[in-house]
């Protein structure tokens, strides 16, 4: 009977699920026809406008305002050509227009993207056109075609909706902690590109006494591959007339020996250290500030003189400097208000000796551990410094990351049970629309339990084959994102999609258990 109540169930579900997945590819189509078209239009919009500029917030405005009418407008085109143009013609013949429409465009812009020749903004707008024309029509043509069918009753609408429903919450969850798990690695190698191995710095005041004293012990340990001396202190920076505060970090000639940023650099170049008056901004600096590298605007550097006493004028109360842009770095939202500049330039912007540093950062020989090597170093130089190491510096940022993933995990589950009152609905449609049919089985001598077995197990093929589509939904997704990069985190990073099994266990064990508590709370009220 165990075996006959699923049979029922399974056969009950086929057309629904058949119905169901065609919804779920229309949804997937649609999603990326929108993310595709809107990040081509946005780049096609901006080369086309703005050219090689750092774009203004109503710059930005003007850009996805541009975006969102092409969308309108070639959407509701294509709705009036499906709705209105090929209104008398039989849903069949529609849906096969809808896909020779699409195999002409998509195969014109295939042909077009494979022989190069989608260099010029012309053909990148062509190849737009092409694209979502072609990707819009298979998605009319379907929704013609299904919505079309008679055979379609309420019951199979409701529960396709509960399918819907669950599928794309699970899919969201899925996407979303595989971003933050994308987001925790991207993170933490860039703070590997950022954060020294090891870090000296005064235990109290700012600047380090004895520096001497500390850089020849360095220079006698072995284990210490290559060290560089830091002064970090906020400064007041002034570009065509254009003023923000951020972060100075001087440095010296050894630092990208420490730490790899020089890799994160997106315009322009590293510093040369044959000039002092260089700096090399962040790309949040360098948007606010709408700085741009040419090498002959200066930015104008303010930092307050060290002392007391009174101020009659602001020469008196600032000390400033004059320093050329000569790149633009992005690392993380932390490091959007940091200009790195020459060691000098700090030095004398605070009017400090030469053989002056705030903090020294120290990169270690390959392979070695960071705790063994701060216990050493912090017994060798004593009480009088703190010796950090980049897992002490990055603390704060991990238990932030992994609050908000927890968090989105908590939100994203709460959807996932709102989801499920669809699954709920649709058992409770199930069950009062056959209810004859369970009468017919009671008084057949059918137990109860056995009845109820069916409408449980209904629930469960409904929430599995929702978590197999909202899982391969969102791996689709995260294959694409991660190929070419659909979704920009900023005009230069696409948000990073880490594929974990920790996420998919995760997103398995949680929906299953939702779902199968609600199927089996609803399974048990029988009208019998």
């Amino acid at each position: 009977m165990k075996n006959v109540s699923l049979f029922i169930a399974r056969r009950y579900n086929t057309y629904t699920l058949l119905i169901s997945m065609a919804l779920i590819l229309i949804s997937s189509l649609m999603v990326g026809t929108l993310i595709y078209s809107g990040n081509l239009s946005l780049k096609i919009i901006r080369d086309l406008l703005f050219p090689e500029q750092i774009l203004s917030n109503n710059q930005q405005i003007l850009i996805v305002v541009l975006m969102l009418g092409y969308l309108l407008i070639q959407t509701t085109a294509i709705y009036l050509l499906f709705n209105k143009l090929l209104k008398s013609i039989p849903k069949n013949y529609k849906l096969g227009i809808a896909f020779l429409i699409a195999f002409i465009s998509l195969g014109t812009a295939g042909f077009l993207i494979f022989k190069n020749l989608n260099q010029s903004i012309g053909i990148n707008a062509l190849n737009l056109v092409l694209i979502s024309t072609g990707l819009l029509s298979i998605i009319f043509g379907l929704l013609n075609y299904i919505f079309s069918k008679r055979k379609i009753t309420g019951v199979n609408i409701i529960t396709s909706i509960a399918v819907f429903a669950i599928t794309i919450a699970t899919c969201a969850l899925f996407v979303i902690l595989s971003v933050f798990s994308g987001l925790e690695k991207m993170n933490i190698q860039f703070f590997s590109n950022v954060n020294p191995d090891l870090k000296i710095s005064p235990s109290k005041g700012k600047t380090l006494t004895d520096l001497e004293v500390i850089t020849a012990k360095l220079d006698k340990k072995p284990q210490v591959l290559s060290y560089s001396k830091v002064i970090e202190e906020k400064v007041s920076v002034e570009f065509e007339n254009k003023q923000d505060i951020a972060y100075i970090k001087g440095i010296d000639k050894n630092y990208t020996n420490v730490v790899k940023v020089d890799t994160c650099i997106v315009h322009g170049s590293f510093l040369s250290f044959e000039n002092p008056n260089e700096i090399l901004a962040s790309d949040g600096i360098a948007r606010r500030l709408q700085m741009y590298i040419d090498h002959q605007h200066a930015s104008l550097l303010r930092m307050p003189k060290p002392g007391t006493g009174l101020i009659s004028s602001e020469n008196e109360a600032f000390n400033t400097a004059l320093a050329n842009p000569v790149g633009i770095f992005i690392i993380n939202d932390q490091y959007d208000k940091y200009i790195y500049s020459p060691l000098e330039l700090t030095q004398n912007l605070l009017e400090l000796p030469p053989n002056s540093a705030y903090s020294i950062e120290i990169k270690l020989q390959p392979g070695l551990n960071l705790n063994t090597a701060k216990s050493a170093l912090q017994n060798d130089l004593g009480n009088s410094v703190l010796v950090q190491t980049r897992q002490d510096l990055d603390s704060t940022f991990l238990k932030v990351m992994n609050v908000e993933n927890l968090i989105i995990y908590l939100i994203f589950t709460l959807v996932i049970i709102i989801a499920t009152f669809n699954l709920a609905g649709a058992i409770i449609i199930i069950i009062l629309d056959k209810k004859t049919q369970i009468k017919t089985m009671w008084s057949f001598g059918m137990r109860l339990s056995q009845i109820k077995r069916i409408f449980f197990q209904t629930g469960l093929l409904i929430t599995v084959f929702s978590i197999l589509f909202g899982l391969g939904l969102g791996s689709a997704l995260g294959i694409l994102q991660n190929q070419f990069h659909l979704v920009m985190a900023n005009a230069f990073v696409a948000f990073p999609f880490e594929f974990t099994l920790t996420n998919y266990f995760t997103v398995i064990l949680t929906v299953f258990c939702i779902g199968g508590f609600v199927s089996w709370m609803v399974s048990r009220k029988l009208p019998v």
